[in-house]
């Protein structure tokens, strides 16, 4: 019996759902979501990354899992990083070290910092982590309307109160994003887990919601179009990834979770 190619089965073809983001500054960024098959698959299961349960204890993979999805999300601000400072802010009494105190007293800082410069405050951003010796940290960009802000870190420093604060300009904004969501492994103070340190339904990461956002779209690559991208000149590619053991070889392995490509902007290059 012939077979004709027309009664062959039609295999799905395979595509990688990706969002492009187009800033203000006509700068693009490609944000890789996962791999597909077939345009109807795509319509089905149009979604973002899962929701994060707040009611369930921060462990290590609920922590990894906010951190993949707001990796995702920070790359969606529509931010001009001469406008924004990356500050860090440590804790220096352990009479201060619990999250709800914390948490209080950076919304204390934020209403400082927005009475001192009036409206130029737009928002920000900020992460609440663990240090080595069992302290937290945290990690914020702050966002205004202007570079010329009148803001040392002298008076960042009286208006947090509880430690030591560091501030500096923001000269690569998307390294710095994955910078701010890494998780870092192994990090115990004795018995003491820094999972089992955030309380339950702990916001870890705080996005402010006035924050300007970039246009986004959902759209199909081929392997073949998204990895000539890859391999373009024309891009930058940042990862999120995280470690895992192989028994097999023994040894720690990155496997990579969200891959972002970002247009590389000539102009903005130059004057950094």
């Amino acid at each position: 019996m012939k077979v004709e190619s027309k009664d062959l089965p039609v295999l799905p073809q395979q595509f990688i759902q990706a969002k492009v983001i187009t800033y203000s500054n006509g700068r693009k960024a490609i944000v890789g979501k996962k791999v597909i098959n077939g345009a109807k698959s795509f319509i089905k299961k149009r979604c973002r990354c899962p929701p994060v349960n707040r009611n369930e204890p921060m462990t290590k993979k609920a922590l990894k899992r906010t951190k993949y999805h707001n990796f995702g999300r920070l790359f969606e601000l529509d931010l001009i990083d001469k406008n924004c400072r990356f500050v860090s802010l440590t804790i220096s009494k352990e009479k201060y070290n619990i999250y709800n105190k914390v948490s209080k007293r950076f919304k204390h800082f934020i209403g400082e910092v927005r009475e001192k410069v009036k409206n130029h405050f737009i928002g920000t951003a900020r992460f609440i982590e663990l240090q080595k010796n069992g302290f937290f940290h945290i990690h914020c960009i702050l966002v205004f309307d202007s570079k010329n802000i009148d803001l040392t870190c002298e008076d960042l420093h009286k208006m947090w109160g509880w430690g030591l604060v560091d501030i500096k300009a923001v000269k690569n904004r998307f390294g710095l994003f994955d910078y701010l969501t890494n998780l870092k492994h192994n990090m115990t103070n004795g018995k003491d887990n820094k999972f089992t340190r955030y309380p339950k339904g702990a916001r870890i990461i705080y996005i402010s919601p006035n924050l300007p956002r970039a246009k986004s779209k959902d759209v199909l690559f081929t392997p073949e179009e998204y990895s000539a991208l890859q391999n373009s000149e024309e891009y930058e590619v940042y990862f999120k990834s995280h470690q895992y053991y192989d028994p097999t070889t023994q040894k720690k392995r990155n496997c990579i979770d969200k891959k972002v490509l970002i247009l590389k902007n000539k102009k903005e290059d130059e004057e950094v």
